[in-house]
């Protein structure tokens, strides 16, 4: 499960969470899950990972813009709780 605490983003069109391979976040050629559709642009929000992910091969999370390639927000992942 990825959770997004305190999040805070600009609204935009088709705002997808991609949970990202690269620790900066904004490298998608280096590997991504594509989590889905943004809850909302405020607040905490719980993602299910696909069933077999191993989670620690992820290092951050992006709040993408799927129509647009627009890059809304970067963050690195902060803790990893296994069998949360």
């Amino acid at each position: 499960m990825l959770r997004l605490e305190d999040l805070s983003v600009t609204n935009g069109p088709d705002l997808h969470v991609l949970l990202m391979e690269d620790p900066g976040g904004s490298d998608k050629d280096a590997g991504y899950i594509d989590l889905g559709n943004l809850k909302g642009n405020r607040g905490n929000q719980n993602y299910p990972l696909p069933e077999g992910t191993d989670a620690s091969k992820y290092h951050s999370v992006m709040i993408n813009c799927q129509p647009l390639h627009v890059i809304f927000s970067c963050a690195e992942l902060t803790s990893l709780v296994a069998g949360a």
